[in-house]
């Protein structure tokens, strides 16, 4: 309910802005979690936005997943190790998406709608019999939004001036490579919320910077906790798992 009166006022008070088409932005963001390789891998993308498009988003940070039992199972986790040299550590974490805003350059309020592509990899023991360290490779899609507000005062006096975001993603894994017949069905899939805080800076030829940390906190988990084997084994039952990110984004708007 909240949320459907925050996003009506938001509307409301766009409706009285003036809607031009250079308010709208459209960009490729690319995302890594990795030390040695998270900026490299986000080349492709960075060099198609400034000499296509002349604005985008990327982003270098860190993405793990928390576990914790229920009972006194004994579960270990390997994230992978963010400075590590090993091609788990180094190939890991990472993706690439497309992002449309709206974004008036004095405004108070700005919406945009994503999605894109996520590559992770970890290994996890289970505590069941013939304990053995599986390995996952996951691919995932997600789709979302978010609204962000600005200080206008200070933008128009200081030409720079600091805002806060929300924004909501739905997430889902397909086609993994993980124990179990590399079943879909055992991996959880739903909402995630991103808050962030950051600021927006004016540049010559109308264009702008933004600059900003953001923390995505899961609204659901990661692991099917009903998921049956063929045998009616149920191996995440007592297994509570969230995938945290945390993420220092630069975003140019031209």
């Amino acid at each position: 309910m909240r949320r459907k009166v925050l996003l009506g006022s938001l509307l409301t008070l766009l409706a009285f802005q003036p809607i031009s088409a250079k308010d709208f932005f459209f960009g490729f963001t690319s995302h890594g979690s990795n030390f040695w390789l998270g900026n490299l891998m986000q080349t492709p993308v960075y060099l198609l936005n400034e000499c296509l498009l002349g604005g985008g988003a990327t982003s270098i940070g860190m993405d793990w997943i928390s576990v914790s039992s229920t009972d006194d199972s004994n579960i270990r986790m390997q994230n992978g190790n963010y400075f590590g040299f090993k091609a788990r550590d180094m190939f890991n974490n990472f993706g690439y998406g497309a992002q449309v805003t709206y974004m008036p350059q004095y405004s108070w309020f700005g919406i945009w709608v994503e999605g894109g592509y996520k590559y992770r990899q970890f290994r996890m023991s289970l505590d069941m019999p013939e304990q053995e360290t599986n390995k996952y490779k996951l691919n995932a899609w997600y789709a979302g939004g978010g609204i962000r507000l600005t200080i206008k005062p200070m933008l128009e006096e200081h030409e720079w001036a600091p805002f806060i975001e929300y924004g909501t993603r739905y997430n889902a894994v397909f086609s993994p490579k993980a124990p179990f017949d590399n079943s879909t069905d055992q991996f959880g899939k739903g909402i995630s919320m991103r808050l962030g805080i950051g600021a927006r800076i004016l540049l010559e030829d109308e264009q702008s910077l933004n600059l900003s940390v953001s923390y995505s906190l899961p609204q659901y988990d990661y692991f099917n906790r009903d998921f049956e084997t063929s045998t009616g084994f149920k191996p995440y039952e007592n297994i509570k798992a969230r995938n945290h990110s945390i993420f220092i984004n630069i975003q140019t708007e031209f």
